[in-house]
């Protein structure tokens, strides 16, 4: 279990309230609700109310969603929602990436709640003690099973009185579960308890009783953007991503008495409803809008890197932080104080900043989190209360905004979503599983999510990727990058001295010093992307974009700066 910060989620029982205070304004008992860490809880939208309707229906053939249902993402193979309804977990909300379909998984309590139709086992009375102690149902304790079972469903237990026992998964069809031998049902839960349900609330009753919470961090939240400014005295921007917790900031500082510009990295993979919402924020507040737009880099890039994984992040680097360094570099060549929407409960990296510190990947960059102690609950009332306008993805069984392909990304979230160039990508993938000789759960299963195949997989590859350095017809691109170590002499049809250097360009390159240093800027010159990576990081601006490529201009000093963080380098 991750834990990236306190769990805020209490619950008054008389109010059937979600608290983010340990204390009800009724005076009624109040206690923690149990979450599995980090307990980052959301509001679910009529979207995610009505799947979770239709899910349960079809498995049980009833449900019980009121108004106020609260989903938490807990760590799993795919997406894996808590399911918080009247202060309790109801069970969850599960992607099963195998049979590729939304399953829940009830808590006996739940289950009790429902009138129960279909997917329910019975158990005679004999095996009931055992499976209330540790046991699983084994097939010669059932005496009856729905027909419409098939391995691998959600099921419920009922003892012959139809009380619920138990919730768990089938391990066999229901026909087979009757007179035969072996486990019928893998017990996850257990207890004979009648739930009940709660009283009827809104999310205006939740905001209400919230709102002096909400309220007080805003009052030292607007404080600390106030002193931060005041400290670091630069010019100040939000970064903008059209998500809603870059949205939370911008309110932020437009309640803190500031108007800043909006910093929008346009990777070139956002949701047209991300760039209508940046586009449309901008406007709603008249507040100026710096887009830094990375174009079609990721289709020229990835024909060099191959497709992104969440253990090799290229497209992070070519289109999101070579477009923010120069972006910066234009608008604000002295520094930014930048003001970015970053929780703590996001992640255990995040978890360990503070809410102001520089940013290594993107120069002259201080960056300060206001919200970096805040739970998505506390960013959702609090743009309730405000009556905010939100990107509309969120409605549409969202929990994140990010690129439409990210490899961060659940497999559920592709499901729920497709871009119209999703086949395109998917051309791509196939393309380099040729290449490599990939197995087909690569692409079934999500694998290129890795280079390096994750063990729940159970499938092994491996991925390997030669260099090849293409120095014929390239040799402009090779002078120009060697100006990186010093002065460019030729001595020879394919001989350089470079300071102190003597580079030999035939078959394999050789050198008299520094080889690998060299084999390195000769491969940057021949393979750059035009990542712009080099150019912000350049302290003499002697790196300039031409044809959609990096030049090293005659200023430069030989400080080797430019080759840090190259994806070139650092991907290959």
């Amino acid at each position: 279990m991750i834990r990236l910060g306190k769990l805020a989620l209490h619950h008054c029982r008389d109010c059937n309230l979600p608290l983010l205070k340990r204390s009800c304004s009724c005076g009624g008992e109040v206690e923690q609700v149990r979450l599995t860490p980090p307990g980052d809880v959301r509001p679910a939208f009529e979207f995610d109310r009505k799947m979770l309707k239709d899910i349960i229906n079809n498995q049980f053939g009833s449900s019980y969603i009121p108004e106020v249902v609260l989903l938490n993402p807990t760590p799993a193979i795919d997406k894996k929602d808590e399911v918080i309804i009247d202060g309790r977990v109801a069970g969850n909300l599960i992607y099963d990436i195998w049979e590729k379909r939304f399953k829940f998984q009830p808590r006996p309590w739940y289950a009790s709640l429902l009138d129960i139709k279909r997917g329910y086992v019975v158990a005679d009375r004999g095996a009931i003690p055992y499976i209330l102690k540790t046991s699983n149902l084994m097939a010669p304790g059932v005496k009856e099973a729905c027909n419409d079972i098939s391995k691998g469903d959600e099921v419920v237990v009922l003892d012959e009185d139809m009380r619920v026992v138990a919730t768990g998964m089938a391990r066999m069809d229901g026909e087979e579960m009757k007179g035969k031998r072996g486990m019928a049902v893998k017990i996850r839960a257990r207890g004979l308890e009648k739930g009940e349900r709660g009283k009827a609330i809104t999310w205006y009753d939740v905001v209400r009783e919230n709102r002096d919470v909400i309220e007080s961090m805003v009052g030292g939240e607007i404080k600390f953007i106030q002193e931060t400014v005041e400290k670091y005295r630069k010019p100040y921007a939000v970064s903008f991503s059209g998500g809603k917790d870059s949205l939370s900031t911008l309110l932020l500082l437009l309640e803190a008495g500031y108007e800043p510009p909006l910093l929008f990295l346009n990777t070139g993979l956002e949701f047209d409803e991300t760039v209508e919402h940046v586009y449309d924020t901008a406007s709603r507040y008249g507040l100026e809008l710096l887009e830094g737009k990375a174009g079609n880099k990721f289709w020229e890039a990835i024909r060099f890197f191959g497709p992104p994984a969440r253990d090799y992040r290229w497209c992070c680097k070519t289109c999101k932080l070579g477009v923010a360094a120069m972006l910066i570099k234009k608008h604000f060549p002295h520094g930014v104080l930048s003001f970015i929407g970053q929780r703590r409960y996001e992640s255990e990296h995040r978890a360990r900043h503070g809410k102001i510190w520089n940013n290594p990947w993107v120069g002259g960059q201080i960056a300060a989190s206001p919200i970096q102690n805040w739970t998505a609950l506390h960013i959702w009332l609090y743009l309730f209360m405000r009556g905010a306008k939100w990107n509309v993805l969120y409605e549409q069984g969202f929990g994140r905004i990010g690129c439409w392909l990210c490899p961060a990304s659940d497999m559920a979230e592709f499901e729920l979503k497709r871009h119209p160039d999703w086949e395109k990508f998917e051309r791509e993938l196939e393309k380099f599983s040729r290449k490599h000789n990939l197995p087909e759960e690569w692409i079934s299963l999500g694998l290129w999510r890795w280079r390096r195949p994750p063990k729940w997989s159970g499938v092994s590859y491996k991925i390997e990727e030669k260099r090849e350095y293409r120095i014929r017809g390239n040799e402009e691109r090779v002078e120009n990058f060697l100006r990186i170590l010093g002065d460019v002499e030729k001595i020879g049809r394919e001989k350089y001295r470079v300071g102190e250097i003597d580079i030999e360009l035939g078959e394999e390159i050789k050198a008299s010093d520094k080889e690998k240093l060299v084999k390195d800027i000769i491969y940057r010159g021949i393979e750059c992307v035009g990542c712009g990576v080099c150019v912000a990081k350049c302290p003499q601006n002697a790196i300039y974009m031409k044809d959609g490529k990096a030049w090293i201009g005659e200023s430069c000093i030989h400080c080797l700066q430019c080759m840090d963080e190259c994806p070139v380098i650092v991907f290959r």
